[in-house]
């Protein structure tokens, strides 16, 4: 396994000559990726054909999970939502967008079709709703078209959750009444682009929180006319006074700031795609946003100045700076070592967008995206790791997380207040005994530069229970359409013990055939879910990093001390 780094040294000189061409590029003008200039009609979320309704699994063997020995980084594993699942309460969907986040005592996840409650300790499923049922109870008559996101705030010890409503063209918040994931929530509903009067969709909403606001991202789609194709008209950016969706009375949009970017083609403002507003605990400063460049292959960055934790009004957004990354271009699909040869490339690894939470923790900004690095020269998808500084958006350390033969996909991370990251992703291959689809981590320490140095080795979290996993076609078959997957994983830190990580990501279960334990299945495979806890305690730093480890930890502490 091996982890590519830049120098900050050599940083140094790429960043002279990008700051250089920074006012230039700032100002370029360029037509939206090709591969995000539309989407289907109708919700994301794509319905396998191999599940008629009589033939619903509502009997199956859910894996109870890992338990790892005393001193093991690796601590707790367990299936959270499943495919059987959703397909037993008639919410069956592809890709099922797994995200969740860890709270005081449950770990929460979600599903394009089913939300869920999990004891944390042990893994223990609490609950288990039907999505519409879980908005239906927080107060949203009409149901949801999925894209959910759920983050968990300590401050206010209460839980968020935001997806798109039945009209796509509206967004939906809801947030918890207290710490207790199932004691009730409420909820609020708003047009996230007004957009046009038929077929608007507020796609892919993201979900970020510091101490003044919440950021909710949106790509806009809509047709031309009525029936025809939906195309990308922009972005919208929604900023909602932190205040005025923590309190007792319940959620509410009223002070809320609409930033709209709208695209007419060459000329238009490059604002990324996929916005993800930067997660911080810091109490000043401007709020802050990074995402993939709409227009060329580059990161871009800016800030949203004048906001309060009870007012947006008057709020203006910043210049945008790009960030001269290192080069890369759009991944291709996963390799899996499946034995129909058709199926051995399919898996979608989605593209580049920064399509997880976005970090920053002690005056730098954490982001990973998948991308086919230049560097190596290889047709394989890497997780790219990105630190910048929080002030200046300078670049201070990057790097690709991947080896040569393997593909590695759907990477999201999380900072605890000591600068330990924990990233965790998919990796695949054509190597028949290791190349079936896995969901992985590793995690490393910030060095005093920005640097990171990797604690430990690889972990294996879950390996996939099939080495062909596809939707649409049975056991054996070549397979029918888009493989999709993901499309995005998550990683929270603990808030009662920040040495803990609970990752969540995607892996695939047996196929629903009756000689796998499903009577009357039509042999299809079938997506799941799975919640790691890892402890960075138990990662020893590399022996060749051990020194930069501990010059950082020192520096640390001194600045702390400073500060009191």
């Amino acid at each position: 396994m091996s982890v590519t780094r830049t120098s900050p040294r050599r940083l140094g000189l790429s960043l002279a000559v990008c700051l250089a061409l920074m006012g230039a590029q700032s100002a370029w003008s360029g037509e939206i990726k090709p591969y995000w200039s539309s989407k289907s009609s109708g919700p994301r979320s794509e319905a396998p054909i191999d599940i008629p309704p009589s033939e619903w699994d509502l009997n199956y063997s859910r894996d109870l999970g890992f338990r790892g020995a005393t001193g093991n980084p690796y601590v707790l594993g367990f299936e959270a939502i499943s495919q059987y699942d959703n397909a037993a309460l008639g919410r069956n969907f592809i890709p099922p967008d797994t995200i969740g986040a860890v709270g005081k005592t449950q770990y929460m996840a979600t599903t394009n079709g089913s939300y869920a409650v999990f004891d944390k300790y042990t893994g223990a499923r609490q609950q288990l709703w039907k999505d519409t049922d879980f908005w239906t109870a927080a107060g949203q008559i009409g149901g949801t078209n999925g894209d959910t996101r759920v983050m968990y705030n300590a401050s206010n010890q209460r839980w968020i959750a935001v997806a798109f409503g039945a009209n796509t063209k509206d967004l939906m918040v809801a947030v918890s009444n207290d710490s207790n994931a199932l004691g009730g929530w409420k909820s609020v509903k708003f047009e996230g682009y007004a957009g046009f009067g038929f077929g608007a969709t507020a796609d892919y909403p993201t979900l970020a929180m510091d101490r003044n606001a919440v950021y909710i991202g949106t790509n806009n789609f809509a047709p031309l006319t009525s029936g025809g194709a939906s195309n990308y008209r922009g972005t919208t950016l929604n900023a909602i006074p932190i205040n005025s969706l923590f309190n007792a009375s319940g959620p509410s949009v009223a002070n809320m700031m609409q930033f709209n970017t709208p695209y007419n083609g060459a000329g238009s403002v490059d604002r990324g795609f996929a916005l993800q507003g930067v997660n911080s605990n810091s109490a000043s400063g401007p709020g802050k946003i990074v995402a993939a460049s709409a227009f060329n292959y580059d990161n871009v960055a800016y800030t949203i100045n004048g906001l309060s934790a009870d007012s947006a009004s008057g709020a203006t957004q910043g210049d945008v700076q790009y960030l001269g990354v290192a080069a890369f271009t759009a991944p291709g699909a996963g390799r899996q070592p499946a034995d129909v040869a058709a199926n051995r490339r399919i898996v979608s690894t989605l593209d580049e967008r920064i399509s997880s939470s976005v970090y920053e923790v002690n005056g730098r900004i954490y982001s990973v995206q998948t991308v086919d690095s230049t560097a190596d020269g290889l047709d394989e998808s890497r997780i790219r790791y990105t630190v910048i500084d929080a002030q200046t958006f300078a670049v201070l350390a990057q790097g690709d997380i991947g080896e040569a033969g393997y593909d590695y996909y759907q990477g999201s991370l999380a900072v605890n207040s000591q600068g330990q990251v924990v990233v965790g992703y998919n990796r695949s291959g054509l190597d028949a005994a290791t190349g079936k689809i896995s969901f992985m981590a590793r995690a490393f320490a910030t060095n005093a530069d920005g640097s990171l140095s990797q604690l430990g080795g690889e972990l294996l979290l879950k390996e996939s229970l099939t080495n062909d996993y596809h939707n649409g076609s049975g056991f054996g078959l070549a397979a029918v359409g888009r493989q999709r997957w993901g499309d995005y994983s998550a990683v929270s830190v603990d808030p009662e013990d920040e040495l803990n990580f609970y990752l969540i990501g995607q892996y695939a279960r047996e196929y629903n055939r009756p000689e796998d334990g499903h009577p009357g299945g039509t042999g299809g495979s079938r997506w799941s879910t799975w919640v790691a806890q890892v402890n960075v305690a138990q990662m020893v730093p590399e022996p060749e990093t051990y020194a930069l480890f501990l010059t950082g930890v020192l520096l640390l502490a001194f600045v702390r001390r400073r500060a009191d």
